[in-house]
């Protein structure tokens, strides 16, 4: 088959291709394959089990006595209340109706679907609904002549804003402008919708030619026929698949927890262990009087998060006075300043990384004035000619058919997708495989933003000293210190809770 064909079928067919790192039966929250995963080959990790949702399926999230009618165009009279879910088909805009207490002239939003969630096992799509968000500030916003923009976006776990939100109270962050809200949800994660409230009113017949029959799937519904139109406006729901690199799997419905995904893991001097970024699991050992480390395997956590971007923009026509004599007016942008947050310090890209041979063994990072040697130690040098391999080196220990080293399996329960606000239970097993005794065992490790560890819930099954200190993602590193001796062939176990922020 013609390699770019056999790229593009996956496409084709609405299938993205698994990646080498994930048979079958993997599972979310599983190790995979049920070994160790190599740092780069975890962009591969969680994969989809199918095409994204038909549908975008959001909540309203709406103030008390406040109704919403998604169908106001094909004459349609009932309103729903706050908590209702709909299903919009992506491609669409949507005229919607918001009638308030007491008032007899109603909102118009509008509502665009630019994207759904690309489900993952165990994952239904109309349970992990958008925020359909509309509070009283915007409300009054409006009423007193403004206009508000809303960007709904999956957020990006490897950018996750340290901060606990629920389904019905979702993260609403404040940008100075529209495209600035824009700008900022693409740089985060993955654009949905967008709402824009304070259009001027549209009459029946506007409303009628732009409502599409079959677009919305309303509480109570199974199904949808044919919409009868086609999409009008381009729709990207997932990355685009490259036909030389191959296919890019959507990374914001799920979160990798464990191996070694940034710098590489390694001991420095002093023997500290360097390198343990967010999302890393490692352990340090001696064998022989020496300092060793060692990983886990990677494990999937499925939670979407949806993230709400606000900007407003003061009523039209509004003056500002700057100074004596001086006036502007402002119809475009903002009139207050962008709330200083933390998210703003999240995710920033880490100092440059000088890399270099020390040794024909051992790679040197340089960061800043610290420097740690690399996990590897050499599995064999040689000299060629042609194709001809003429001289190798291998250490005495590395002949035998076991892995001769101390493993890391990690685990996650329960393994399924998992709610905002969810307890989930992190195991760690560790095996001697080396055929000696291995000395003052500690393992780390550093949460996801995502998570929050549960003080006083870590345990082990041999006597231990835990501690945790703040990482960079705004979680923890949960450290496990085991001193004293572990004979060849011994396992046992770690294990603490966490929180699915």
């Amino acid at each position: 088959m013609n390699p770019t064909l056999s790229l593009l079928l996956p496409l084709l067919m609405g299938q993205p291709a698994l990646g080498p790192g994930c048979g079958p039966g993997c599972a979310p929250g599983m190790p995979m394959n049920g070994m160790p995963m190599m740092p780069m080959m975890r962009q591969q990790a969680c994969p989809p089990v199918g095409p994204p949702a038909p549908v975008l399926a959001m909540k309203a999230l709406l103030p008390d006595g406040v109704t919403i009618n998604p169908l106001p165009g094909l004459g349609n009279s009932k309103a729903y209340s706050s908590g209702s879910t709909f299903g919009f088909r992506p491609g669409y805009s949507y005229p919607l109706q918001i009638q308030i207490p007491g008032k007899e002239l109603a909102l118009y939003p509008v509502l665009e679907i630019r994207g759904s969630i690309v489900p993952r096992t165990g994952m239904k799509f109309m349970e992990i609904a958008a925020p359909l968000l509309i509070t009283k500030a915007d409300i009054a916003k409006v009423q007193a002549g403004g206009y508000v923009v809303k960007v709904i976006y999956l957020e990006d776990p490897t950018k996750a804003i340290p901060t606990a939100a629920k389904p019905d109270e979702p993260i609403e962050l404040t940008s100075d402008h529209s495209e600035a809200a824009l700008d900022e949800a693409m740089a985060n994660g993955r654009i949905v919708a967008l709402l824009r409230i304070g259009d001027r009113i549209p009459d029946a017949d506007d409303l009628a030619r732009l409502t599409v029959q079959n677009a919305i799937l309303l509480p109570g519904e199974q199904k949808l026929g044919p919409p009868s139109a086609p999409p009008m406006m381009p729709c990207f729901p997932v990355p685009l698949y490259d036909p030389l690199l191959g296919p890019k799997i959507s990374k914001e419905e799920c979160f990798v927890n464990g191996g070694d995904g940034g710098d590489r893991l390694g001991v420095g001097p002093y023997g500290r262990v360097g390198g343990l970024d967010p999302t890393d699991v490692v352990a340090e050992y001696s064998l022989n009087g020496m300092k060793k480390t060692a990983t886990s395997n990677v494990v999937c956590i499925c939670s979407p998060r949806f993230i709400v971007r606000k900007a407003e923009k003061a009523p039209i026509g509004l003056i500002v006075h700057t100074g004596p004599g001086i006036a502007r007016q402002t119809t475009g942008r903002n009139v207050f300043l962008q709330r200083t947050i933390v998210e703003n310090l999240i995710a920033r890209d880490k100092t440059l990384t000088l890399v270099g041979k020390d040794r024909p063994s051992a790679a040197v990072a340089i960061i800043g004035l610290a420097s740690f040697g690399s996990l590897s130690k050499p599995q064999g040098f040689a000299t060629i000619t042609g194709v001809l391999i003429t001289a190798t080196v291998v250490e005495p220990d590395e002949i035998t058919n076991f892995p001769n080293e101390l493993t890391l399996t990690k685990t996650v329960d329960p393994p399924g997708p998992v709610e905002q606000g969810s307890i989930i239970t992190i195991t760690i097993r560790y095996s001697n495989y080396t055929p000696k005794t291995v000395n003052d065992l500690v393992i780390s490790d550093s949460l996801s933003g995502r998570l929050e560890y549960i003080p006083g819930s870590a345990a082990a099954d041999r006597p231990s000293n835990v501690t945790t200190s703040a990482n960079d993602a705004g979680s923890a590193i949960v450290r496990f210190d085991l001193p004293g001796n572990i004979p060849p062939g011994t396992t046992g176990i770690v294990q603490f809770k966490a929180k699915v922020r």
